[in-house]
């Protein structure tokens, strides 16, 4: 389990120098259902063809096992300054926590 402070000590790229962050996690909001994307994916789901939208998951991992764990997108935000910014190292973590 990855425990991670709510207020860290960051660099930042807009004030250029290392200030204190606030830790959230990033959240991935849904896609629209309008999106041009999201229709040609309709349209084959509607149309059928294959296993698709399924598939078996040793074709898709190529024979390797599947990993349990997420990665967790981080936005720090600057408590100069105001803005946020993702950093570019990720965290692997199954179970994530943010005290």
């Amino acid at each position: 389990m990855v425990t991670l402070p709510k207020e860290m000590k960051r660099y930042c790229p807009h004030c250029d120098s290392h200030q204190t962050h606030i830790v959230k996690e990033d959240t991935k909001r849904s896609t629209s259902a309008m999106s041009k994307k999201h229709r040609k994916n309709q349209r084959k789901i509607d149309k059928g063809y294959g296993s698709f939208p399924f598939e078996d998951p040793s074709h898709r991992s190529r024979g390797r096992k599947n990993p349990t764990s997420e990665k967790k997108d981080l936005k720090l935000k600057c408590k100069e300054c105001g803005k946020s910014h993702k950093p570019n190292d990720q965290i692997r973590a199954a179970k994530f926590n943010i005290e």
